[in-house]
């Protein structure tokens, strides 16, 4: 219990890291690259140390490769608009639509792999989509801030374009792992894959980071390096600590504790740390989220 405890409290951590990046206006990009720096470091000394799990390695096939470029790629860009969506849209409601994306890898393995949902896993189907447009409608909080309808209503498309981009990012994340799983898995280390995945993204980070300097001239501050080196802290121990959990604890316990806790922590650190507001219907979105996990994991 106490490794998931852990692994939620990181989880957490990560959102309260970019809501507070976002306020301050640090450089989203380089905090990004310096979190995937750590996450590759602290991945190879566990490999170092562990060595690659039943003696796996990868049997780098062209098929493999385009699946680990697009999962890496796939991850800074959906942790970069993760980011954005706390800024704009609240914490709260980022975590919960994140949450609720398990929908799309729940879709893809009954479509591609067959693998047909129960009678009891439909219902959580139904409620997360339900949840997700009850989710994305903008707060009272967002509301207050544009008193022209045209203004309003812009901000209100830009709010529920980002969380769309954020839900379709976040299954497709989990598609490409479910998708390694189901092609490569059997021959194949999943510590090795998940090290290249964030390898790509740290090259792509620091592409990024590279561009803008040669054109601005600017440099990532030692404040926002710092920064970044704790998102990747957080962001590795979340992983370590979610899997250990899953070793030591049944699988249909440790998923919807993990994700309910998620939401329901995300909406109290939000409204109290950083005084988002949330419209009524938000608020059912959330305890519609969270019945519609608890479907979804049995």
């Amino acid at each position: 219990m106490l490794y998931l405890m852990l692994a939620i409290a990181c989880n957490l951590a990560i959102a309260m890291i970019l809501k507070y990046a976002g306020r301050q206006g640090m450089d989203r990009v380089a905090m990004l690259a310096a979190n995937y720096a750590i996450a590759v470091v602290l991945a190879l000394l566990f490999l170092t140390v562990g060595g690659a799990p039943a003696g796996r390695t990868l049997h780098l096939d062209p098929g493999l490769v385009a699946l680990g470029v697009f999962a890496g790629a796939l991850f800074i860009e959906n942790f970069f608009i993760y980011a954005y969506a706390t800024h704009v849209a609240g914490m709260s409601l980022a975590i919960a639509v994140m949450r609720v994306a398990v929908v799309i890898p729940f879709m893809a393995s009954w479509w591609i792999w067959g693998e047909t949902p129960t009678p009891t896993q439909g219902a959580g189907l139904l409620l997360a989509t339900i949840a997700f447009f009850l989710i994305a409608r903008p707060g009272r909080e967002t509301d207050g801030a544009h008193p022209e309808s045209r203004e309003k209503g812009r901000h209100r498309a830009r709010i529920f374009g980002v969380l769309l981009l954020l839900f379709l990012g976040s299954g497709l994340v989990d598609v490409s792992l479910k998708t390694f799983d189901e092609v490569y898995a059997s021959e194949n280390s999943r510590a090795l894959f998940l090290l290249m995945l964030f390898g790509v993204a740290l090259i792509i980070g620091v592409g990024f980071v590279v561009r803008a300097r040669l054109r601005t001239g600017r440099r990532p501050s030692p404040r926002t390096l710092r920064w970044g080196a704790l998102l990747g802290l957080a962001n590795y121990g979340s992983a370590a600590f979610f899997l250990r959990a899953i070793r030591e604890l049944s699988g249909p316990f440790v998923f919807p504790v993990n994700h309910i806790s998620l939401v329901i922590g995300g909406a109290v650190l939000g409204v109290l740390v950083w005084g988002e507001r949330l419209a009524r219907l938000n608020v059912i979105g959330l305890a519609l989220a969270a019945a519609a996990l608890v479907l979804l994991s049995v």
